[in-house]
């Protein structure tokens, strides 16, 4: 039996955090007459979601990348005719109409070509391409070239720069100094809002000192510092939630937000982006430690848990569209990733008011919640890797529960919900179909 968690709803400890609850899903509209996703979207309740990679799910469809909105660049970015807006208008008023926002990834999707690359390739004018950002910016937010009033606040310069070759095709200080030129034109005329970046690959400490070289030079700051991850751990979302800010501080970047935009699990990318065959594909993708698999949830559910006390800004979950980094297995049936999503948004929109919680083993972190109105509270528990086939919980503070139930992921269930009692202790035990990765929600209601 795994060491007890316990709950203790008499001692307040802020708010679930709901802006670590972003993604990068959206509705998808290339063939949303035949597929519309419309619903899944409005029932995963994302606050705010990130635009990369939207070009890629949408075929035949012009859209979000800056290419593909002027995708003649020796054309005159004043003049309103050289834009193609309409792709990117319709899928946002989708996604602002079904209740989202949107953080908006300048630049170009990820561009997986071999021997040759087209929109990875550092702008030939630096300032010209500033200026065609500066008139996106002005279509979405002040209603330019016919467009619109968005509450859209954050905008962020480019994507994994140092991901060669298939994000930036120069070098590092190419791309500082490009940011850097981007930045201040942007701050210059939009500066209510948060432009930031660039989306490195992972946190880069060396990386982040070239842009501050550059900015320091044009007396800019960013006003969020972006980055991913990719990892199997939870050592690795417990520091990359509170590094990055720890560095941005000691450089003096005190005002600016750490922003965690790309997270997922992931044991290898051999049979996902190399050495893809029939076995390989579906051992990455779809096996149990695979990214749609069982590890996948209870990573995402402890790293949720890691993350309401730590120092990042926000979170957004990558994927959550078709394909390998999907909610969905190539049949359409709903993977591991998907419940674990709703678990996730329960927590964020059913039980804000966060309390203490404690104990557990090496392989396990959990979030404890109460509604608003104090008759139902809630534990979230995920359990990476973890032998133990119980997991006990204690709870504190709440007082009579009525009813109280479980809702259980783990290989073989799919948000299974069964009723529990308590032992002749008063402990909740919440138990696995198999040793291994699990997920777990404890509900009580008065």
């Amino acid at each position: 039996m795994a060491e007890k968690i316990t709950a203790d709803f008499s001692v307040s400890t802020g708010k679930v955090r709901k802006e670590l609850y972003g993604s990068g899903l959206h509705i998808f509209t290339a063939h949303r007459h035949i597929h519309d996703n419309t619903e899944v979207f409005k029932t995963l309740r994302f606050p705010i979601v990130r635009n990369h990679d939207w070009a890629l799910n949408n075929p035949n469809q012009r859209m979000i990348d800056v290419h593909h909105i002027f995708p003649l660049m020796h054309l005159d970015p004043a003049d309103e005719r050289n834009y193609v807006f309409g792709p990117s208008d319709e899928v946002i008023r989708l996604v602002y109409e079904a209740g989202s926002k949107v953080f908006y990834r300048l630049g170009t999707s990820i561009e997986h070509t071999e021997g040759v690359h087209f929109n990875a390739n550092p702008p030939e004018d630096f300032e010209k391409y500033a200026e065609v950002c500066a008139a996106i910016i002005r279509h979405y937010t002040k209603g330019w070239n016919n467009g619109f009033h968005y509450d859209m606040k954050y905008w962020e310069i480019w994507n994994e720069p140092e991901g060669r070759i298939n994000m930036w095709t120069g070098t590092d200080e190419q791309f500082a100094k490009f940011f850097a030129i981007v930045l201040k034109r942007l701050k210059t005329e939009f500066p209510e809002l948060k432009i930031g970046g660039p989306a490195h690959c992972s946190f880069r400490a060396d990386l982040i000192d070239m842009l501050k070289a550059e900015c320091d030079k044009l007396d800019v700051k960013p006003d969020f510092y972006s980055y991913h991850m990719y990892g199997n751990e939870l050592d690795t979302p417990k520091y990359l939630g509170n590094a990055p800010r720890e560095y941005l501080d000691k450089i003096g970047w005190t005002e600016t937000e750490t922003v965690l935009n790309e997270w997922h699990f992931i044991r290898a990318w051999s049979g996902v982006h190399s050495n893809i065959t029939e076995e390989s594909y579906r051992r990455s993708v779809e096996g149990k430690d695979g990214l749609m698999g069982i590890n996948s949830a209870a990573f995402n559910i402890a790293t949720f848990c890691i993350w309401q006390d730590s120092k990042l800004d926000s979170a957004y979950y990558y994927g959550c569209g078709t394909g390998s980094w999907g909610i969905s297995y190539p049949s359409t049936r709903w993977n591991k990733n998907y419940y674990s999503l709703l678990m996730m948004r329960d927590m964020v929109y059913d039980f804000p008011n966060k309390v203490a919680v404690s104990g557990g083993g090496d392989t396990q972190r959990a979030l404890a919640a109460v509604s608003d109105d104090g008759k139902q509270a809630a534990v979230l528990i995920g359990d990476l890797y973890g032998s133990c086939m119980d997991i006990p919980v204690e709870i504190k503070g709440f007082g009579f529960a009525s009813t109280v139930t479980c809702t259980i992921l783990d290989d073989s269930r799919e948000n299974a919900v069964v009723e529990c009692k308590p032992d002749k202790n008063g402990l909740y035990h919440l138990t696995k179909s198999e040793p291994g990765s699990a997920a777990f929600m404890l509900i009580l209601k008065k």
